[in-house]
């Protein structure tokens, strides 16, 4: 039984390293589109899910969109994102892409951003944590 809380604690730790890679991109998307921004239309290129149609779902999660466009007086530009309305997207469909005037190449869908905030990665984190401690406990004293 011991090894089902050590898994445990091993599971929360791993989350947390997820929740803490995605806590720094968060801060680091922050960061980037904090300077002066613009908005150009792009189009999309195509479009998909990481968690696509199953038998028993019939919802596409994690999407993510491939999108090409010319920022103001600037060449086209090719990039990829996350965005929740991109699984009813069609290709050559316009979007409204959002980039740094500075750093065209820093650009993302107009909304877009990652799927799942940083603060359910920690929640997840936190309950397997506090659930493998109190079987530990919970083992210690039984045995």
């Amino acid at each position: 039984m011991r090894r089902a809380s050590s898994r445990l604690l091993a599971g929360g730790l791993a989350i947390a390293i997820v929740a803490l890679a995605s806590t720094m991109y968060q801060n680091k998307v922050q960061r980037d589109f904090s300077a002066r921004t613009a908005f150009a239309l792009g189009s999309v290129v195509r479009t998909g899910a990481f968690l696509g149609k199953t038998r028993h779902s019939h919802s596409e999660w994690f999407c993510w969109v491939e999108y090409q466009f010319s920022p103001e007086g600037g060449a086209p530009r090719k990039n990829w994102g996350m965005w929740p309305d991109a699984c009813d997207l069609k290709r050559e469909t316009q979007v409204s892409i959002q980039y740094v005037v500075g750093n065209p190449d820093t650009n993302r869908p107009a909304g877009g951003g990652p799927s799942i905030p940083a603060l359910l990665w920690w929640f997840v984190a936190g309950v397997m944590m506090v659930i493998g401690v109190l079987r530990r406990g919970s083992e210690e004293t039984d045995g």
